[in-house]
């Protein structure tokens, strides 16, 4: 393998690209230059930026590929000008099957022409789909401009300018996705404006070691809320799963939300001057519904304090059980029901006068609570019907 000549006047020559193999590293490669036989030149790689440090562009052509090279004036050396963007010829035995040739613009991208008939689209890729595309389309029937950088098994950061979009995408390629929008026009998908949207196939876990995790909204902002849509599908869950031991995840149905700390309270407080807090299980077609608290410690307690009154509204009855004592002061004690039982070993009944049938009889009390007087039942602002921002119900 040589060079021509000590000394020649400059010449520029196609050539086709035979072997990459380069033992010191400079980039070089092997080509077949037409016109000068079979012997395969050395061919100098060049690059439109290289540094004395580490910053380079480096995109050595590929075997197979026609090129442009040049001999410069007065030196025997042959230097790589660019890819000839022709039907690469096959230098081994056989003929090209013309219906299978596909020139190298469109197998890069068959769509750069796409929009208006002219190149619109800037393109920097890998032989196996890896690199950077910067797409200008614009026409009478679409617009669509973006910059993006793709690897080779199709994951994808992309700066989307295209008016509906307006937005820069973060894509795993499996069902994985983060979308930051600017200001969409007409957006699709339910895009708001200066918005962020986190989709995934799989979980999303947010970890936080050694300081705080915040979500806030501002006093320009409208609603914080937290929606779970789960069917039901039995899961196992993962904490408790010890295989070591043989123990396997227990399964349970999915759909809850959870709220646990494990070492201090879990406050919920509202700083409305009029606010309100609602428990409540909205399905009215539901049965054995039921709103729980519970303490599990020994000394624990449940307390319930207000300023004004305290109601319970009961359809079907009020039941307390307790192993102690049922304490209970007030200023006036009144007690209307059709039937009065009373059982105690002992009964001490003790008061200055004590009336039993008096005349005239006691005046009827009725307890103020929401079935008896409907302008105390305050709905929350979704009345019974609850959270729909995504009327998945």
């Amino acid at each position: 393998m040589s060079n021509i000549g000590p000394k020649q006047d400059q010449l520029v020559c196609l050539a086709e690209v035979r072997d990459r193999a380069d033992a010191v590293r400079t980039g070089s490669f092997l080509a077949c230059i037409y016109g000068f036989g079979n012997e395969l030149m050395r061919i100098n790689y060049v690059s439109p930026y290289g540094s004395n440090a580490g910053g380079a562009f480096i995109a050595v052509p590929e075997v197979g590929t026609q090129i442009l090279v040049v001999r410069p004036y007065n030196t025997s050396q042959w230097f790589y000008l660019g890819t000839a963007f022709t039907f690469e010829p096959l230098y081994d035995t056989g003929q090209v099957v013309r219906d299978a040739v596909v020139s190298p613009v469109d197998r890069c991208d068959p769509t750069m022409y796409k929009s208006n008939g002219v190149p619109t689209h800037y393109v920097f890729k890998s032989p196996t789909g890896a690199g950077l595309s910067m797409v200008e389309d614009e026409n009478s029937e679409y617009i669509k401009k973006y910059t993006e950088v793709k690897s080779t098994n199709n994951k994808k950061i992309r700066l989307d300018d295209t008016p509906n979009l307006d937005s820069i995408i973060i894509d795993s390629g499996n069902g994985a996705k983060i979308m930051l929008t600017n200001a969409p026009d007409n957006p699709i998908n339910g895009l708001a404006a200066q918005s962020v949207q986190v989709q995934t196939n799989g979980p999303q876990r947010y970890i936080n070691y050694d300081s705080q995790t915040d979500i806030y909204v501002g006093g320009g902002g409208k609603e914080l809320q937290l929606l779970n849509a789960a069917n039901g599908v039995l899961n196992g869950t993962p904490p408790t799963f010890k295989p070591q031991l043989g123990i396997p995840p227990p399964l349970k149905p999915s759909g809850n939300v959870n709220l646990q700390s494990t070492w201090r309270d879990v406050n919920l407080f509202t700083k409305a001057p009029n606010g309100r807090i609602f428990i409540e299980c909205l399905n009215a077609a539901g049965a054995n519904q039921q709103i729980v608290i519970e303490t599990n410690g020994v000394g624990g307690g449940i307390t319930i304090k207000t300023n004004g009154t305290v109601m319970v509204d009961a359809l079907t009855g009020v039941d307390i059980n307790t192993a102690g004592n049922i304490n209970m002061q007030c200023a006036s004690f009144n007690l209307n029901c059709a039937t009065m039982n009373a059982k105690a070993g002992v009964m001490n009944l003790d008061g200055g006068v004590v009336n039993l049938a008096p005349e005239p009889p006691l005046p009827v009390v009725i307890p103020q609570v929401p079935s008896t007087n409907p302008s105390l039942k305050h709905d929350s602002d979704y009345g019974n019907f609850g959270i729909n921002t995504f009327d998945l119900t």
